[in-house]
């Protein structure tokens, strides 16, 4: 199966490599490949499609690793066992099954090496339980219908040269980490990482469960891509973080933080899967570029923000389809922040809750209703003039302001909003952000039930491309944007006024031949 996975960037934001995501299933019997592509569109308009990435399937069986608490048995070639450590130092396939309570697996060669986890129970004592120190691309995949349980120690070891630790996290490597499988993993993190790359990591398929004391479940340098799987992640700071992209296309991703629950330092986009998190803090992170394509994404959150970005432009977030239900925290925290600007809302359903929002752009192309206060566990009903019900919600919590918007709701259309079978209010979509008692202007405040609802103009900005944006990456851009330049969005579905990746980071797509 291939899929092509396109992203379109704000050339004046993202200077961050865009790396595509495949689907994969595999296990000890059965291999399917999967590709995906990254296009970049240049500033004159023509496209290139960089390297395929492919998971790699025609693997050759190296050796099989059984763990004892006595003794580890290696049967095969291109690994060693010195002084109760295993060194991997070729390329292939090996298969790891048996118990210990003291047991660390480093990685170095520069091949490509897949570990098969064949229903391993490992604790290590000194730091990672599998360290890819050096690796052309890491595999770690999940033998069907096994149980896999790893847990590292709560200090590491120190290189003797440099006096940093070895390793961040239970699986902790230095390159590329894919992640797939059809069967269980347990992942108990004591000091940082449940699992960690220092470039990209890709979790394919699985079912992982990671328990981290330490700081995030997942964590990689260049990009985190979920394809597949179901986790389950309770961690001390993020659930997930990336430093630099993180891009969802599927799986189911549940569990809760005693901090942020999706962070990215740079750009979220979610294009599919199923997310359900609590978490304290924010909900969903970016430091420049939130999107929602598709998907469901549940998000609670204690003190924060449901969706948050730090972009300060309008359009630093865009929901264009999915079913988003988010709880922000109270004043002065919200459903949907956008620092000081405005979200586009073009597609889906979406419920966002929180004493503070973001105004919503009259540049999206659905409407959307911000309604004033309301009870927890009250029904909450939009029907049209005939009585036909458009909308319905049965919201967890009581707040100040819920933003609706639905592509049940018609522009130039007349509703009336029912709290419980009571008549609330009454409002005209004659515009594409219709105020019904709620709060959308970044201030806050009480909304609540009352009579006919105006439609204020909430733009941020007028809506046109700013002069000298023609495509182009400034002159010694540093990934932040320049005073007075704040990118637009078309006003299409999903569609942006300019594509561009740095070409740095895309050349080192060429570096990977096989994923």
């Amino acid at each position: 199966m291939k899929r092509r996975f396109v992203l379109s960037l704000f050339a004046i934001m993202m200077v961050a490599s865009l790396v595509a995501c495949g689907t994969n299933t595999s296990s000890t019997t059965k291999s399917t490949s999967a590709a995906a592509e990254t296009v970049a569109t240049a500033s004159d308009d023509s496209s290139e499609i960089y390297k395929a990435l492919t998971i790699k399937t025609d693997w050759e069986e190296a050796a099989t690793i059984i763990f004892s608490e006595s003794d580890v048995t290696i049967d095969g070639s291109g690994a060693e066992n010195k002084d109760g450590v295993i060194y991997i130092t070729a390329g292939g396939a090996y298969t790891l099954t048996g118990t210990s309570s003291d047991a660390s697996i480093v990685i170095d060669t520069e091949e490509n090496v897949k570990l098969i986890l064949n229903g391993v129970d490992l604790t290590s004592t000194n730091g990672p339980v599998i360290y890819g120190k050096q690796v052309k691309n890491l595999y770690v995949e999940l033998a069907d219908g096994t149980t896999n349980n790893l847990c590292d120690s709560s200090n590491y070891e120190t290189d003797s040269t440099t006096g940093e630790e070895i390793g961040k996290g239970v699986i902790s490597c230095e390159d590329d980490l894919i992640i797939l499988g059809d069967g269980t993993l347990n992942i108990t993190a004591n000091h940082k990482h449940g699992i960690v790359s220092d470039d990209k990591l890709y979790v394919e398929a699985g079912n992982i469960n990671i328990t981290s004391t330490g700081t995030d479940g997942i964590h990689a340098n260049d990009l985190v891509c979920i394809d597949g799987g179901a986790l389950q992640i309770t961690a001390a700071s993020d659930i997930i973080e990336s430093e630099d992209i993180l891009v969802i296309t599927g799986g189911t991703i549940t569990g809760s933080s005693d901090d942020e629950g999706i962070e990215s330092k740079n750009a979220v986009y979610i294009n599919g899967g199923t997310i359900d998190i609590s978490v304290k803090d924010d909900g969903i992170n970016a430091a420049t570029y939130l999107e929602i394509n598709d998907g469901t994404v549940n998000v609670t959150c204690a003190t924060g923000d449901a969706l948050d970005c730090n972009g300060n432009y309008e359009g630093c977030i865009v929901i264009n389809g999915g079913n988003v239900y988010v709880v922000g925290g109270n004043s002065p925290e919200g459903g949907i922040d956008a620092d000081n600007s405005s979200a586009i809302i073009n597609g889906g359903e979406v419920i966002a809750i929180g004493d503070v929002n973001s105004p919503i752009s009259e540049d999206s192309s659905q409407v959307t209703v911000v309604y004033g206060s309301f009870n927890k566990g009250e029904t909450i009903e939009i029907k049209d003039s005939d009585g036909n019900v458009v909308f319905s919600t049965t919201p967890e919590v009581s707040g100040n302001t819920m933003i609706i918007s639905s592509a049940n709701i018609i522009t130039g259309a007349d509703y009336t909003i029912y709290a419980n079978g009571t008549e609330a209010i009454s409002f005209t979509a004659d515009t594409t952000v219709v105020d019904a008692g709620g709060q959308a202007n970044g201030m806050g405040g009480m909304g609540g039930h009352g009579g006919m609802g105006g439609q204020g103009d909430q733009r941020m900005g007028n809506g046109e491309r700013p002069e000298g944006l023609d495509g182009e990456m400034p002159e010694e851009f540093n990934g932040q944007r320049p005073e007075g330049e704040r990118p637009q969005m078309d006003g299409n579905k999903g569609e942006f006024k300019q594509n561009s990746i740095e070409q740095d980071n895309l050349d080192d797509l060429d570096e990977i031949e096989n994923l």
